[in-house]
């Protein structure tokens, strides 16, 4: 036969009990939900990640006009799809998915060149600027060589401005290992781009 077990003390128990982790809630929760009720309440999600979503973009699609644009179209897709966030991670995090997938579409457009902007009085001599649009282009294609996952971070890190704990949220990682990632990300960038500017 089994032993009956004694008396229970809840303290005791309860104590013993290995501690759950307790899901953070959304700091966008309620302004999602506004904006699920008003569509105009979304303006206020719009003015907090706008500028996040602009740098990350930016960091990835190297034309201004571009850029604007997919910002647009990611903000546009965001209130239609508003229905859609179940809710099940972070606003954030789902924002910058829909950024993510806005800027794979435009890589899997046909490249087309900027025009070259006008220099202004005040710019450095055309030598120099030169100079910076080709350090800057060869960066761009170093970075444009890395795997999508790693450019991804490191938009969401440097284009975005986000901390390791917000990305370790999107991308479903602990902030120590984005951290170490980001590291080795860096590293390689300096081995494939030894330019100390």
């Amino acid at each position: 036969m089994y032993p009956v077990p004694g008396p229970v003390d809840p303290q005791t128990t309860v104590s013993q009990a290995p501690a759950l982790r307790r899901r953070e809630v959304d700091p966008d929760a309620a302004l999602v939900a506004a904006a699920r009720e008003e569509p105009r309440k979304f303006l206020a999600l719009y003015d907090r990640y706008f500028d996040r979503v602009l740098g990350y973009v930016r960091l990835r699609v190297p034309d201004n006009a571009t850029c604007e644009d997919v910002t647009s179209t990611v903000f546009t897709t965001a209130l239609a799809q508003l229905g859609r966030f179940r809710g099940d991670g972070s606003f954030a995090g789902w924002l910058f998915q829909i950024a993510r997938n806005a800027v794979r579409d435009v890589h899997r457009r046909p490249l087309v060149d900027p025009l070259p902007l006008a220099p202004a009085g005040s710019e450095p001599d055309v030598e120099e600027q030169f100079l910076a649009r080709e350090r800057a282009a060869q960066l761009r294609e170093v970075v444009g060589r890395l795997e999508p996952q790693q450019q991804h971070l490191l938009a969401l890190r440097f284009g975005a401005g986000l901390a390791f704990d917000e990305i370790a949220e999107i991308v479903g990682a602990n902030p120590g290992a984005v951290r170490v990632r980001m590291h080795r990300i860096i590293e390689e960038l300096r081995r494939r781009y030894p330019d100390d500017d």
